[in-house]
């Protein structure tokens, strides 16, 4: 097993043992479901790309192997462990640290102004192991940061549990 792949394997199992609420997996994202979810995207899109749960980094390589450009991507932690891990991995992407239910000012901060095209969401948060508050307040902020033609890719695991009525909308 290569050394980036132990290294990642380490610190998200120091994650999900310190906080496994917000982590919602027992295994970090595979590089196979990165290149699946990269694959909802054009090569090279207009606008901001913004991931959502970027946890090791899994689906923020596949997207930069897609060819979506370093400066147009900003993968977003809130973890700060994991913050640390993503900004290692790659030194040459603006790492995010912050919370989804907040991702309006978060990126007028992180990028300094108000009018931002976000043309694609990249999620791999726990939308179905979240309260449904912090769901509703998520999905809230998608709707009001992505442009009116975009599109949300979004991934979770369904382990039984009745469907969140926030996510009704997805297909």
């Amino acid at each position: 097993m290569p050394l980036e792949a132990v290294t990642s394997l380490v610190t998200f199992g120091g994650e999900l043992l310190n906080n496994p609420r917000p982590i919602g997996s027992a295994v970090p994202s595979s590089r196979f479901l990165g290149r699946r979810m990269a694959s909802f995207l054009p090569r090279n899109p207009r606008g901001y790309v913004v991931e959502l749960g970027a946890g090791t980094g899994s689906i923020t390589a596949a997207l930069l192997h897609r060819g979506i450009p370093a400066d147009h991507l900003i993968p977003v932690e809130r973890s700060e462990t994991l913050f640390r891990h993503l900004r290692r991995r790659f030194p040459h992407v603006k790492i995010a640290l912050g919370d989804a239910t907040e991702l309006r000012a978060l990126l007028k901060a992180f990028l300094g102004k108000d009018d931002i095209e976000v043309n694609y969401i990249v999620s791999s948060l726990p939308l179905r192991s979240l309260p449904e508050a912090v769901v509703t307040s998520i999905l809230r902020e998608v709707s009001d940061v992505l442009h009116k033609d975009g599109k949300l890719v979004q991934f979770t695991y369904n382990l039984g549990k009745a469907p969140n009525p926030a996510l009704s909308g997805f297909k």
